[in-house]
């Protein structure tokens, strides 16, 4: 039964990244064997390296309860276990936000935050540095009653009183009541580790279930959703957009769509309801449905397919390819596979892979340019073979040339040691507008005014000052960047190696710009939510707050981390250039005086000289089959455009 779509592209997509680990990991052997003196090279590489380690493909699965977000993640898993993985109706007050992962172990296991971490601040980034604070299970996964007996703890509430559920930020409203208590979930978040192979090549699995989930929990929408490579909103079919289907859309995914850049599709979950109406068409009827669909939520029809993961999963238990067919199921696969090509090109063009690459090139045409210097000497002593006096004449000569070379590269190095000083000292003025001390500023000053006027009015210009002030944070930003860009333009210009383009060094900021930008709308929409306009000051209008800080803050982080690799590494591939050209040309000046001696004492024997270029052809061998290694490609899809470059293992050479 052909349906291994999905699972094909995660391998292949594992497999490209192993592919290039492996090539990256082989090139620090390389470097470590043929330049010793190349640390600043190794480091480049093991960023790669790093980036590809980390690397995930996350699906977001947002949406109502009842809507089959279980079930759809129990046909996606279906392939391993060849059964139904998660129990798929816990019940209505299901609310906890699960994600199901691999650690790349055999064990499987649960753990849960319990909901009373909700009374305090702390984000659930944070608690995922502190194991203790969460309940942990280990199960069996290929056990089904354990399986199912660990996971259903997912489900399970607790009755608190209306009051104790307000001061946690729930919204009654969307509560079920037991007497004079009401009913929340037991548990915060859930992580659920799994040994699945789609889990174990990248695949990660968010359900956020819920209105009232998603509105309790702003860190969900601020920070991990548009952290998702795709994200999927599940409609019923046979109910098309609910009115708390429409007020998620609106709430919590239009701002990530318009301010995050995020791509969302809606899944018609449940099709299968329809089969059953003998007067009605069911392809035709699903045609109408998902136009109808498009245009209130005002997305391309592309991005809208209807499936039923119900008959998806009962297909494959079966192995019935005519009722898996009928699922539909194969469109929401494609579509998946489409997002998962699209990281996949965002990940080939990362600076990081990209350095590396270019690196690997350029150390292999520097080599493969000494080597043909190299012969070329062996060549001319060879045909000039005169007496001892005339060689030794050629041969001071040539040493004298190595020399005058070695001495230009010396200089050079010292003269990129000082502008990699000069350089360094950019970083106190280029980091001073995203420091610590200026975001705590801006968060003091918000507490400031939320302390005098706690209301949705207040919350908004708070919200809008605060992001107001990051954006002129940035903005001071720019300007140190600029100069800075300027300068290493300066230290190229003046460089010999006149072919390397400075602008592929210059540090960008933009992206973090955008992102924050489209944070500041984001969280400009999202206090427009019910249970924020409704709320007095709590724990919930607080979160929101402190995530919002924390979630700047975050962004600062990696853009001050980002600043400091780039102020360690822009003028990297000018430093290893030259460093390594120093290297042949020592170990050639060391061959040439050997070879001048043997001279000087008996007759001419030129084997040094042939030896250091068997060394080198040899080397240049290696590193050109490295730069031969071409990972396995995964062909795109319709409708996105063809890309035949995906996959930039032979980056561009460079002198």
């Amino acid at each position: 039964m052909e349906d291994a779509l999905l699972r094909q592209h995660i391998a292949d997509y594992d497999r490209w990244k192993k592919g290039l680990d492996t090539q990256f990991a082989a090139f620090n052997q390389w470097l470590t064997q043929h330049f010793p003196n190349s640390a600043g090279a190794r480091q480049v590489v093991q960023q790669a390296r790093a980036l590809l380690a980390e690397d995930q493909f996350t699906l977001a699965l947002v949406g109502e309860f009842s809507r089959g977000k279980t079930e759809l993640i129990n046909a996606l898993l279906s392939h391993t276990y060849g059964k139904r993985l998660l129990p798929s109706r816990p019940g209505r007050t299901t609310m906890c936000p699960t994600e199901i992962f691999s650690d790349g172990g055999e064990q499987a296991s649960l753990r849960l935050l319990p909901i009373e971490t909700l009374a305090t601040n702390t984000s659930l980034e944070s608690f995922r540095r502190i194991p203790q604070k969460w309940v942990a299970h280990e199960f069996d996964a290929n056990d089904a009653d354990a399986t199912r007996e660990a996971l259903l703890k997912v489900a399970a509430s607790k009755s608190v009183t209306p009051e104790e559920a307000a001061r946690l930020g729930f919204d009654r409203r969307h509560l079920d009541s037991n007497g004079a208590l009401v009913e929340i979930p037991a548990w915060r978040y859930a992580l659920i580790c799994l040994p699945h192979p789609l889990l174990a090549q990248g695949l990660r699995i968010i359900d956020t279930p819920g209105l009232n989930a998603l509105g309790n929990e702003p860190e969900l929408t601020l920070s991990t959703l548009p952290g998702a490579q795709a994200v999927a909103f599940l409609l019923a079919a046979d109910a098309g957009v609910s009115g708390t289907d429409l007020n998620m859309w609106e709430t919590h995914l239009v701002p990530l769509r318009q301010h995050r850049g995020t791509a969302v599709m809606a899944l018609l979950n449940k099709i299968d309801a329809m089969w059953d109406d003998p007067d009605e068409d069911p392809e035709l009827l699903l045609r109408r449905m998902r136009a109808q669909v498009s245009k209130l939520l005002e997305i391309p029809q592309e991005s809208v397919v209807g499936v039923s993961a119900k008959k998806a999963l009962l297909a494959r238990q079966r192995q019935d390819a005519a009722l898996l067919e009928q699922s539909h199921f194969a469109e929401f696969e494609k579509l998946l596979v489409q997002r998962l090509l699209e990281h996949r090109q965002k990940v080939a063009e990362h600076r990081s892979l990209h350095q590396s690459l270019t690196l690997m090139a350029d150390t292999r045409d520097l080599l493969k340019r000494r080597l043909n210097s190299g012969r070329a000497a062996l060549e001319h002593l060879q045909r000039h073979g005169g007496t001892s006096t005339e060689q030794l004449d050629e041969l001071a000569q040539l040493q004298q040339t190595v020399r005058e070379q070695h001495k230009v590269c010396h200089h050079e190095l010292l003269t990129l040691k000082s502008s990699h000083r000069m350089l360094a000292r950019q970083r106190a003025s280029l980091l001073a507008p995203v420091s610590s001390q200026q975001l705590q500023s801006l968060i003091d000053d918000t507490s400031r005014a939320l302390n005098e006027r706690w209301t949705p009015l207040g919350l908004a210009r708070a919200i809008d000052a605060f992001m107001e002030g990051v954006d002129h944070q940035l903005t001071n930003m720019e300007r140190e960047v600029d100069s800075a860009n300027r300068l290493v333009d300066a230290i190229f210009e003046r460089s010999s190696l006149k072919n390397l383009d400075s602008s592929d060094q210059h540090f960008d900021i933009a992206g973090f710009r955008i992102s924050l930008r489209g944070l500041h709308r984001q969280a400009a929409q999202l206090r427009r939510s019910p249970q924020l306009l409704l709320a007095r000051r709590n724990r919930l209008t607080e979160r929101f707050m402190a995530t919002l800080a924390s979630e700047v803050g975050r962004l600062y982080s990696q853009l001050i981390s980002a600043a400091d690799g780039w102020l360690d590494q822009a003028l990297e591939p000018l430093k290893q250039h030259v460093q390594y050209q120093k290297h042949l040309l020592n170990r050639h000046l060391i061959k040439l005086t050997e070879l001048k001696q043997k001279t000087q004492s008996k007759r001419t024997d030129l084997r040094a000289l042939e030896e250091e270029i068997l060394r080198n052809d040899s080397a240049l061998a290696s590193l050109e089959e490295l730069l031969k290694q071409n990972a396995p490609a995964p062909q795109p899809m319709a409708p996105a455009p063809r890309r035949d470059n995906v996959t930039p293992l032979k980056a561009p050479a460079a002198s």
